[in-house]
């Protein structure tokens, strides 16, 4: 009888003790993961979210070096040769993006390279220069066919075609086909992962040093209106703007911009931030295409930036989980309809639970890296670390639409059928 007793005490004060040091060691390691085999417990919390976040990150196929770099957190490699200056040419339109990318919509020039891990390039707009240029950018929105493209002469220089729009938007007002560009083309640069030279409107990252801190609770939000949106393209082959109409059966959105009522709140345009949305706990993020990754200004300034917690619509589920921190967002996709939504951020609002959707800051930051709103832009940044860091092997893309498509990477609207889970 004694033994018996003494030795469910024993196998008490072994558990006790168990899980006194899986408390310790959770309270005492703080740094981030560097790569998949590291494991996650370190990060206290919700652990569990957090690793399958990252085992989907490292599962993802065909990324550059670059890539890597800013997707997989691996280290930069040394530059190999340090005096090496690469050129880049901006075919024909360079002076169309440089309001963005080079001004940030300062009305003055920026340095590229100020915050870039490397310098050594130099940007043109001299169409002179392709003979010269380590690589040529094509601005795809603004080509308008195949006799807008210039003569090669040197078949190791890197063509590489930039689009920041869905595979819907393409090319702007021609009727260009992707196919008549096969074989011209040895890069991508688009937001996708997978891009050789990827560009994404925002990313997501780990803090350096997690926070362990109480969930941060947002201030100054409204509490007569939860939901607000901004907007001035007031189609979208998503039907996202009926959906918003539903919503408003049910619960009331403000909407900013040439869409809505409030046209006079926001009057700028990327240039200039729309302070009125600061004040609302709920953003929709509703892109105009239902296309993989594409995920704007719409989420990562109009929403993270400005603390509301974003209902996100474009992109699948699957690449929602991949791209942004887990508990972060609500997605339209994960209710029957619109008033099954609405009643779920009524709920959210009444019980304070919309406290769980801010958790997430304690492990992870987000990066807005458009140049919208006068935040960085990072494009030619990117440019310059893929000409120091990517594998420079001769490629081409033969098929361009194996790569960039809207039947690959598109899927239907909210009313006509539900995303693959």
């Amino acid at each position: 009888m004694v033994a018996a007793i003494f030795q469910r005490n024993k196998l008490f004060l072994v558990l006790v003790v168990f899980l006194f040091l899986i408390t310790f060691f959770i309270l005492t390691e703080p740094n981030p993961p560097q790569d998949e085999s590291v494991e996650l417990i370190s990060l206290g919390i919700e652990n569990s979210k957090i690793q399958q976040w990252w085992m989907r990150r490292n599962a993802s196929k065909n990324l550059s070096k670059l890539g890597e770099i800013l997707f997989l957190e691996a280290a930069e490699p040394a530059v190999k040769d340090s005096n090496k200056r690469y050129q880049i040419l901006v075919w024909k339109y360079g002076p169309t993006i440089e309001n963005r990318h080079l001004k940030q919509f300062s009305g003055q020039r920026i340095d590229p390279f100020e915050y870039c891990s490397v310098k050594n390039c130099d940007i043109t707009y001299n169409d002179s220069d392709t003979k010269s240029a380590d690589i040529v950018i094509f601005h795809l929105h603004r080509i308008t066919g195949l006799a807008d493209m210039p003569a090669r002469s040197d078949p190791k220089q890197i063509w590489a075609f930039l689009t920041d729009e869905s595979p819907f938007h393409t090319f702007m007002g021609s009727k260009n086909k992707l196919k008549e560009f096969n074989g011209l083309f040895n890069w991508s640069m688009t937001y996708r992962m997978d891009s050789d030279i990827p560009v994404p409107y925002g990313r997501t990252v780990f803090r350096k040093d997690p926070a362990y801190l109480q969930v941060a609770q947002p201030m100054g939000k409204r509490k007569d209106v939860l939901v607000a949106v901004l907007g001035s393209n007031c189609g979208g082959q998503n039907h996202r703007w009926k959906y918003v109409s539903e919503l408003q059966k049910y619960l009331k959105v403000d909407i900013y911009g040439g869409c809505g009522t409030l046209k006079k709140q926001c009057p700028g345009h990327f240039g200039t931030d729309c302070p009125a949305i600061n004040d609302y706990l709920f953003y929709l993020s509703f892109e105009n295409s239902n296309c993989d990754e594409y995920i704007t200004e719409k989420l990562w300034w109009n929403a993270y930036q400005k603390n509301s917690i974003p209902v996100v619509m474009g992109s699948t589920q699957a690449t929602y989980k991949k791209l942004l921190p887990p508990d972060s967002y609500i997605n339209v996709d994960d209710y029957a309809s619109p008033q099954v939504l609405a009643n779920y951020l009524l709920w959210l609002n009444e019980t304070a639970e919309y406290t769980n959707y801010y958790r997430w800051k304690n492990y992870f930051e987000i990066r807005n890296e458009h140049g919208y709103f006068q935040s960085k832009s990072y494009h030619y940044c990117r440019i310059c670390q893929a000409m120091n860091y990517n594998d420079k092997s001769m490629k081409v893309y033969n098929n361009l639409e194996s790569f960039w498509s809207t039947k690959k990477d598109c899927h239907p609207a909210w009313d006509e059928g539900q995303d693959e889970k």
